[in-house]
């Protein structure tokens, strides 16, 4: 098993060397990708598919995350190595008006997620954000910074990443981004264009 940090995506990570991307040498991972509708979820099967990886993927018709039964029994059938929970409320304007439901699905859906992985021994990824922090250090944020969310989004998804490290300290890992782009949905450069053309 590779030794990488807990929070990945941070310089200080990038430094620490790289992981081959198995779990076991010689045995093949079994994948669950939640949320697989979406940008990151879609390009993400894509990519473990071209590797020839075993990938179940799961999109919100196909798995909701915020129950806890159903996750349950979707990681029970599917038996995962590897849990990638790309499924997410991602409307950060949205998530103002509507917490508690941006909050069912980033800490909610997570600590499900979490909960499953930890009967099964699997390994889980959770997608964050620099949301997560103020937003006004001046220099890129490391893994260990305090996180300070000024914003109900961040509030959401900082609470997802403490329901997986707290229930999987030692195979529950966090991976923060500021903006995705990928080949579908709607991403930074296609925001840029857009705001652009206003």
């Amino acid at each position: 098993l590779c030794r990488q940090p807990r929070l990945v995506g941070t310089a200080q990570a990038a430094r620490r060397g790289a992981c081959s991307g198995r779990i076991r040498a010689g045995v093949m991972t079994r994948w669950l990708v939640t949320g697989a509708g979406g940008m990151l979820g879609t390009d993400l099967v894509a990519a473990l598919t071209a590797r020839g990886e075993l990938v179940t993927a799961m999109d919100r018709a196909g798995l909701d995350v915020t129950d806890a039964a159903a996750v349950s029994e979707a990681i029970g059938r599917c038996g995962p190595d590897v849990v990638v929970n790309c499924a997410a409320w991602t409307a950060v304007d949205d998530a103002e008006t509507y917490e508690e439901q941006a909050l069912a699905v980033n800490a909610d859906g997570a600590a499900n997620l979490a909960a499953s992985c930890a009967k099964l021994g699997a390994r889980l990824v959770q997608v964050s954000t620099d949301y997560v922090f103020a937003g006004d250090a001046g220099r890129p944020y490391a893994e260990n910074d305090l996180p300070a969310p000024r914003t109900a989004y961040g509030r959401t998804k900082l609470a997802g990443e403490r329901a997986v490290l707290d229930r999987l300290p030692g195979s529950g890992y966090v991976v923060r981004t500021a903006w995705l782009y990928g080949a579908h949905g709607p991403n930074f450069a296609r925001t840029m264009i857009k705001l652009e053309g206003q």
